[in-house]
């Protein structure tokens, strides 16, 4: 999973439906899951439902993702898995959830704090977008940058804060707090 996230631990090849409907269970919740839908399609369902021209979605937060609402004949039967016939008869759009995250490796250039954050990554090659633009890395490359000014450069006289010496401890809200 991205963002150090270790999730899918044990996870790999299991219903999530199952799995969260069983865990309700357990703790004796009555609830019944029809539905898992990400952030960018509910964001996009959910303005859809007050405004029928909406036809994209974007998420930047901690992470980056995109959905959109297109046309059900541009793809091929089978990519919408066993649904009934009726369902293929009625359909006209489809919400598709890009993984936008999932692009933008070797397309834009890196710098050297991007590779110094990828470097220690546990997964630095998965979802490469999210490195450049999400909140999940902006204060960490903002730390490696000032670090960096701090060591070559000599800005606040330099020495590096000890704040500033662990990794991840100057966050994206701290900056955007900075910034406005």
């Amino acid at each position: 999973m991205g963002k150090g996230f270790l999730a899918a631990h044990g996870l790999l090849g299991k219903d999530l439906g199952d799995l969260i409907q069983d865990s309700c269970s357990r703790k004796g919740l009555n609830v019944q899951l029809n539905a898992i839908v990400n952030d960018s399609s509910a964001t996009l369902l959910s303005k859809a439902y007050l405004d029928q021209t909406t036809r994209f979605a974007l998420i930047v937060g901690t992470g980056l993702n995109a959905a959109v609402h297109l046309p059900v004949d541009i793809f091929s039967p089978p990519k919408f898995g066993v649904r009934p016939d009726a369902w293929h008869e009625e359909a006209k759009h489809v919400i598709v959830n890009t993984e936008l995250s999932m692009f933008g490796g070797g397309i834009l250039p890196d710098t050297k704090w991007d590779v110094q954050l990828r470097a220690v990554h546990p997964m630095p090659e998965f979802q490469p977008m999210e490195y450049f633009v999400s909140g999940g890395y902006l204060g960490e490359i903002v730390r490696l940058v000032l670090v960096d000014g701090i060591q070559t450069a000599g800005l606040f006289g330099g020495v590096v804060p000890p704040s500033l010496r662990e990794r991840y401890s100057l966050d994206t809200e701290t900056i955007s707090h900075i910034e406005s």
